[in-house]
């Protein structure tokens, strides 16, 4: 049984509150049912539901690598990956981009932030809220997924050797390294 959220915290647990078509993947292999789930950043667990129109569900996923939920059109993946500061952690991955050397993902996540009461008139008070926290998490050659750095030296050092080619890419096509869509194009350049 969970407790319902109090009222006056700003923020949600989704990024969508909305229950969407889903499917499993279940050891491989695609499951003809498809059900409605939505993914919960706060706890890092997939919801699941009977209709989309219901706002709560005490049903969750099992965990597990075998089992890949597929929530419109986004393979969640239950993977070991190391954290920024370079702890090992187990959880939910987003696919982005398969390619021959490199395989991208995107984790989102919602942080919990306590209240900020305002000492002086001249700070601002927070109330207790959730932020958005996402990462871009690249695995090179099947290994643990970590961390890329969003900024044009920390995705042109990534690849080491061919780093020039890859700042040279990033300034021709003008992509801004923050945006995934040109995370994706970056890393399908260097795939290629």
């Amino acid at each position: 049984q969970r407790k319902p959220k109090p009222l006056n915290i700003q923020g949600t647990h989704y990024f969508n509150e909305n229950f969407e078509v889903a499917t499993l993947d279940y050891f491989g292999k695609e499951l003809n049912d498809k059900g409605f789930m939505r993914y919960n950043a706060f706890r890092d667990e997939i919801e699941m539901a009977s209709t989309t129109s219901q706002n709560e569900s005490d049903l969750i996923l099992m965990k597990s690598n075998d089992i890949v939920p597929v929530i419109s059109g986004e393979k969640y993946l239950y993977l070991p990956h190391r954290l920024e500061d370079g702890r090992a952690y187990i959880g939910y991955l987003v696919l982005l981009h398969q390619g021959k050397n490199h395989t991208v993902y995107i984790k989102r996540q919602k942080v919990f932030m306590e209240e900020v009461v305002a000492r002086t008139g001249l700070e601002n008070a927070f109330p207790p809220r959730f932020v958005d926290n996402i990462q871009i998490y690249v695995s090179t050659n099947g290994d643990t997924p970590t961390p890329l750095k969003l900024s044009r030296k920390g995705v042109s050092s990534f690849f080491k050797e061919n780093s020039d080619k890859v700042r040279k890419f990033i300034k021709a096509n003008r992509l801004k390294v923050s945006e995934t869509e040109a995370i994706i194009e970056v890393f399908k350049f260097a795939d290629s």
